[in-house]
């Protein structure tokens, strides 16, 4: 009888892994400062509901804002200009001093043509004004993260015209030469605040009230 070879054990198929799906980047983190909490609500929800986005806190005033950047840790802190007591720039400062590695965009209802300059030598990256709208804030969002600075076409035209041209002597009006606190205290006195409203809206976080001279520099200018 002829021997049958024997058959050969087949190979067991291993079903081949599946793919993992890739990573999804975590999400940029968005700190909103404005003293009027339907306003810090509605960006908030705007803000969530963009992709890549989340409003990840908020505060009413320059203090609170810094205690809870520490703790809510953003990538972006949107503040307005006008504030309790400490003003938008100087929390600006603040920001750009105690935390570096946080970018500041200032989103505000004032003047492009007398705080972007400024807000933007405090350090902020950009500054829109509110009337634009949400859209218009948005793109700036995605702009500032992205590590460019943004300012409206008109801003920036004016902002180069500077550097391409140097003043005429005497040009400068008496606002441009303010400090930014003293051009604080212009904006109360323009508002009809007293000397004492004053006082109280610029009292600083040493709890040192503001001069009577800055007050009478600015209302004499």
């Amino acid at each position: 009888m002829k021997k049958t070879a024997a058959s050969k054990p087949k190979k067991r198929t291993v079903p081949s892994a599946k793919p993992l799906p890739p990573k999804e980047a975590p999400k940029k983190r968005v700190f909103l400062v404005d003293d009027h909490p339907m306003m810090r609500d509605g960006m908030g929800r705007l803000i969530d509901s963009e992709p890549g986005l989340t409003c990840c806190g908020g505060a009413k005033s320059a203090e609170e804002a810094i205690s809870e950047i520490a703790r809510c840790k953003p990538d972006l802190v949107i503040t307005d200009i006008t504030l309790p007591k400490r003003s938008g720039l100087e929390l600006i400062k603040d920001i750009t001093t105690m935390y570096p590695e946080v970018a500041v965009f200032v989103y505000s209802m004032h003047d492009e043509n007398f705080y972007a300059e400024r807000s933007l030598r405090a350090g902020a990256r950009g500054y829109l004004m509110k009337e634009a709208g949400s859209e218009k804030m948005l793109e700036a969002i995605r702009q500032v993260l992205a590590g460019e600075v943004f300012v409206s076409a008109s801003m920036a035209s004016k902002i180069l015209k500077s550097f391409s041209a140097p003043p005429a002597r005497g040009s400068n009006s008496p606002v441009q030469t303010l400090t930014d606190r003293e051009f604080d205290v212009f904006q109360l006195i323009g508002q009809g605040k007293s000397t004492k409203e004053i006082g109280a809206n610029c009292i600083s976080a040493t709890r040192r009230w503001l001069s009577i001279a800055v007050i009478s520099k600015t209302s004499s200018g």
